[in-house]
């Protein structure tokens, strides 16, 4: 592995446990022990790093995003299971979707990508869920299909912010126990 990458494993990790705001490039380089000379020989700061760790995110989340709609039947277990995938890559680089305004605030070069990959996953995740009430019959009444897209879209983003806020003081669920009531409705019994 080379050292570019194995900083960019590294940083994933504070910036995962640490919040992006708060971890700095020296903390990144303490964290390695290394220099911080040599990490800027390899970035020229903390801002390259989240840039590159955005850039993959980036790509997976398009990466699911097509398999999960070539494969679209309207089936609800397969629908909740391919937002479990997108949950999985959200959580993979969790420094991202919990601090989305500070990123979208601070990294001026992520902005329009940002909003557009949000604008894309918010589409998506609408069209399944469109595919998920038409097999059921479902006559669409005031936008149903893009509001419980937007509850999913917020739950997924907002899942881990707010478990890990409560921490100990509830019982603790996973992702896919809140994904599934949004679908009730729509499951066999």
């Amino acid at each position: 592995m080379s050292t570019r990458d194995l900083i960019l494993d590294v940083a994933l990790v504070l910036l995962n446990e640490r919040g992006e705001s708060i971890v700095t490039s020296v903390d990144l380089a303490n964290e390695m022990n290394i220099s911080p000379g040599n990490l800027y020989y390899h970035f020229k700061g903390k801002e390259e790093v989240v840039e590159e760790l955005y850039a993959q995110f980036h790509a997976r989340i398009l990466v699911a995003l097509q398999q999960i709609t070539a494969q679209a039947r309207g089936d609800t277990k397969e629908t909740l299971a391919a937002l479990c995938v997108i949950s999985d890559v959200l959580q993979q680089f969790k420094f991202v979707s919990q601090d989305l305004r500070g990123i979208h605030e601070r990294y001026a070069n992520l902005r329009a990508s940002l909003c557009k990959l949000f604008t894309l996953l918010d589409q998506s995740i609408t069209a399944l869920v469109k595919l998920v009430m038409d097999k059921h019959k479902v006559t669409e009444s005031s936008n149903a299909s893009k509001l419980l897209a937007a509850n999913l879209l917020y739950t997924l983003v907002n899942f881990g912010a707010y478990d890990s806020l409560l921490g100990e003081a509830r019982h603790k669920s996973s992702i896919e126990e809140h994904l599934y009531l949004h679908f009730l409705p729509y499951l066999e019994t």
